[in-house]
């Protein structure tokens, strides 16, 4: 295995790790969102149904653009999961070949 395969995979890892973290933390920010929607709805009294929709409409369009940026990220994470597993196969053929260079 050379170094270049190693530091690659080592790399790859840790950028799909740390883009799987962040898509994690995006989804939990649009979890959020979605609960302070659901707890205005049911706190606004019904006389004040203008202001309501309007809110409703700020808060639905905030939990619309936090969920954008949650797929968005969970895109990057798959993107960077794939060049791992790229570099997966990459070391496991290297090694291979080292084996059999070894064994003939």
């Amino acid at each position: 295995m050379t170094f270049q395969l190693k530091y690659e995979s080592e790399v790859r890892l840790k950028e799909y790790l740390e883009a799987k973290k962040k898509a994690c933390r995006l989804l939990e920010r649009y979890m959020v969102k979605l609960k302070e929607l659901n707890n205005f709805a049911q706190s606004v009294p019904s006389k004040e149904k203008s202001n309501l929709i309007r809110k409703m409409l700020e808060l639905r369009n905030e939990a619309i653009e936090a969920f954008q940026e949650a797929l968005k990220s969970e895109s990057k994470a798959e993107h960077e999961k794939s060049h791992t597993l790229e570099s997966y196969g990459q070391i496991i053929l290297a090694l291979e070949e080292q084996i059999q260079k070894i064994m003939s």
